[in-house]
């Protein structure tokens, strides 16, 4: 298969520098960055510069069709913001809506999977005009060059291309933009005229033409056609917002993370029952007990989340009392070092989901993730521009009570979450991945393996993974974990009574990790990006 190309085999060095880095799951994204920053912008500038970039090269991840979330430190002010750029249910969207489909549970591709707004563009003009510095056409350059003469399709790519082709060929829209052909090889150029018209218009036009105009009405026709509840008028509405993060102590730190609908919740619970646990000090920085203390610490954290997690705005999740030492303790208490509990329900797949970071000279650092949710969305396409539609809202439940419940202009439940490690209000770790439920658990390995047991960023992200949940078509939630973790450490979880899957090695399921370390004290730049990704490192 031609998406399948060379799996990596080996180690990098992480990246090294003084004046500023950027880390992508696609080099030439990260590249990017680096010229944003070479012409004198800061991290939210070289952001804006990746996102876009993203949204062209790896359009199966991530586009201007999703959502976004961002933690940004402010070095001038020494504070950190977070913003919800997640977008509500339509209007119309109800139970009563997908009755009249003859629909029972809202499906996770095609026209009725659509019922969300696009928030991504609304979080990049809103960090443009918080921190931002050069004009937005000078950061959407890249990516308009990039849609316009045509970008080698990357490995994983290929794969997305290959594996939705014939959910991309049953919508005229999708079809056009994604799956004209039966195959795409690497390294073939895929040329995107229309989504380098909708950059330019976004870089002069901004919400005008997105939200209140020519592609709004667009997206309205488009969803109209295809069965969805999504009007213009859900866009034109749309307001993501600032809010705090979310903070919780962390092996001496201070741990940031997007709050709710995110579910970056589910890192800090986990993170501060790993801190609490009293058999966690004799563990090694592998092996199985670290491994099964972090799986069963994810667990706990996935009850917390399945009941307090949805629109914050109708659900006020009791952060103070999740995140405490005290509940932390307790729940450290509930876990047997040499016994798997009960299995939680988990749900299935990656999705598809880009996470990059940047920080300048200044030591401004941008933590941000965007996502269309599974691979292409909904893989619905809006061909005149140039994108799918996320599929978002599939997060819903048709079901009572739930925090999850849908109704109209509500949030979606969130696995985007964004990450920082703060030491003495100075940030230490920029970090963050894709890979749905896999996140916080993602997250969570790489934290424990450069936080505190010191080790090089790029080795902690090259190091074996494992992640809890369901895969497809699986009927019991299981450990998968990459062959290299060795037998020892399998054995280790299988005599625990985990029902352990072992992957490839290098599983891209595993995560699309990206983490930058600020070493203040040396005045050093230490980045890494995940060789399961296409991605860079690069120091500016």
């Amino acid at each position: 298969m031609s998406g399948d190309g060379l799996r990596p085999t080996g180690h990098r060095a992480s990246a090294l520098g003084i004046a500023g880095m950027v880390t992508a799951p696609h080099a030439m994204a990260t590249q990017a960055g680096v010229e944003i920053l070479r012409a004198g912008g800061n991290a939210a500038d070289a952001g804006i510069a990746v996102a876009a970039a993203l949204s062209v090269l790896y359009p199966h991840m991530t586009g201007i069709g999703g959502d976004a979330f961002f933690l940004y430190h402010d070095a001038r002010e020494k504070t950190v913001a977070a913003y919800n750029g997640s977008g509500a249910s339509a209007a119309l969207a109800d139970r009563a809506f997908y009755e009249r489909l003859g629909l029972q549970a809202i499906p996770s591709r095609g026209g009725p999977a659509v019922l969300t707004v696009p928030g991504a563009i609304d979080a990049w003009l809103a960090l443009h005009e918080r921190f931002a510095r050069l004009p937005m056409p000078v950061l959407l350059a890249p990516a308009i060059a990039h849609a316009r003469d045509g970008a080698p399709i990357a490995r994983s790519l290929a794969r997305g291309l290959h594996e939705e082709h014939e959910l991309l060929g049953a919508d005229p829209g999708a079809r056009a933009l994604y799956a004209a052909k039966p195959e795409y090889a690497i390294g073939e150029r895929l040329a995107q005229p229309a989504l380098a018209r909708s950059l330019e218009r976004i870089g002069s036009d901004g919400r005008g033409f997105w939200y209140e105009g020519e592609a709004a009405a667009l997206i309205e026709a488009c969803a109209a056609r295809a069965g969805s509840p999504l009007r213009a008028d859900d866009l034109a509405a749309h307001r993501g917002f600032f809010t705090q993060p979310l903070r919780s102590r962390f092996v001496g730190l201070d741990s940031l993370t997007t709050p709710p609908n995110s579910q970056g919740l589910v890192l800090l619970i986990a993170q501060g029952i790993h801190d609490v646990s009293s058999f966690r000090e004799r563990l090694p920085a592998d092996g199985a007990a670290l491994a099964h203390l972090g799986i069963e610490s994810a667990k706990l954290a996935f009850e917390d989340r399945d009941e307090w997690i949805g629109d914050p705005r109708y659900l006020k999740a009791p952060t103070e009392r999740l995140l405490s030492d005290e509940r932390a303790r307790v729940r450290a208490a509930d876990i047997d070092p040499d016994r798997a509990s009960a299995a939680h329900h988990a749900g299935a797949g990656m999705g598809g989901t880009t996470y990059f970071a940047c920080v300048d000279r200044e030591g401004n650092a941008l933590s941000m993730i965007q996502s269309l949710y599974f691979h292409f969305g909904s893989c619905v396409g809006v061909p005149e521009l140039g994108i799918v539609l996320q599929n978002r809202g599939c997060s819903f439940t048709l079901d009572d009570g739930k925090p999850t419940s849908l109704a109209p202009q509500r949030l979606p439940f969130h696995t985007l979450m964004a990450a920082m490690l703060l030491e003495n209000g100075y940030p230490r770790m920029i970090y963050g991945t894709m890979g749905g439920e896999g996140q916080p658990q993602t997250n969570l390995q790489v934290s424990i393996k450069i936080a505190e047991h010191g080790m090089d960023p790029q080795t902690a992200l090259d190091a074996p993974r494992w992640r809890y949940g369901r895969t497809w078509g699986a009927h019991v939630a299981g450990v998968a974990i990459e062959a290299r973790a060795g037998e020892a450490c399998i054995a280790g979880l299988r005599a625990r009574g985990h029902h352990v899957i072992v992957t490839s090695d290098w599983e891209e399921s595993m995560g699309h990790s990206s983490a930058i370390v600020i070493d203040r004290e040396r005045g050093v730049l230490v980045g890494a990006s995940d060789l399961r990704s296409d991605g860079a490192a690069l120091a500016v």
